[in-house]
């Protein structure tokens, strides 16, 4: 009589682990979210569109925020640049006009916006196609 009630007891343990192991493979994960768009992320990111009136007026604020912060990184060749773009910057902005929108595409901006001091800045300036 022992040996009735033990296999049934088992035989139910079984049958309860199948059905909870079932269940836990039989709901589907849930779906993953779609990255939103953000202000700093255009929803155009062709990385060789050319760059609007906007965004060569905010490339140029980092510019010269990079130029004008760069405390003991002094050399002949960065002041020598600096001084130019912070004089092609001042008053209208003619950079913005005469080299940043016919030259500059999204592409050079994000290197520019990567760039960590004015130096950085000078090498993603030598990589601008200003041939078209």
């Amino acid at each position: 009589m022992e040996r009735l009630l033990i296999k049934p007891m088992r035989s139910s343990a079984i049958v309860t682990g199948a059905i909870l192991l079932a269940g836990c493979g039989s709901n589907p994960p849930p779906p993953a979210e779609a990255p939103a768009v953000t202000a700093t992320q255009p929803a155009d990111t062709d990385t060789n569109r050319p760059l609007s009136k906007s965004d060569c007026e905010s490339l140029s604020a980092t510019i010269v925020d990079a130029c004008n912060n760069r405390g003991n990184d002094r050399s002949s060749e960065a002041d020598g640049w600096c001084s130019e773009m912070l004089r092609a910057n001042e008053g209208g902005g003619a950079w913005v006009t005469s080299d940043c929108q016919p030259h500059f595409r999204y592409m050079d901006a994000f290197c520019f916006q990567g760039a960590k001091n004015a130096h950085a800045m000078m090498d993603c300036d030598r990589t601008v196609d200003r041939t078209k």
